[in-house]
């Protein structure tokens, strides 16, 4: 029997209204929080250990999926998606 991971997906847009400034992906139930966003306002902080995904980041992953595995989890899909409000910039 399949049972399906949902993750909802929120994102913020750049000034352009076009291209993405940011992406969330959050499932409260299984503790699962994850967020991306772009560096081009700081591209000092695009360092290993600091703004990228490092190899710690990539294990936590891998574990996290074992423990999804674990509960039966068989696959994943988007939920919710929608854009978010801006806070404060």
């Amino acid at each position: 029997m399949e049972k399906k991971l949902i993750l909802d997906v929120t994102f913020t847009k750049d000034f352009d209204n076009f291209s993405k400034r940011s992406q969330n992906i959050i499932n409260k139930e299984n503790d699962i929080y994850f967020g991306v966003c772009n560096l081009n306002e700081c591209p000092e902080d695009a360092i290993i250990g600091r703004d990228l995904f490092d190899v710690n980041d990539y294990i936590n992953v891998l574990n996290k999926g074992i423990e999804l595995a674990k509960k039966g989890y068989t696959s994943v899909e988007i939920g919710k998606y929608e854009e978010e409000e801006e806070q404060g910039i």
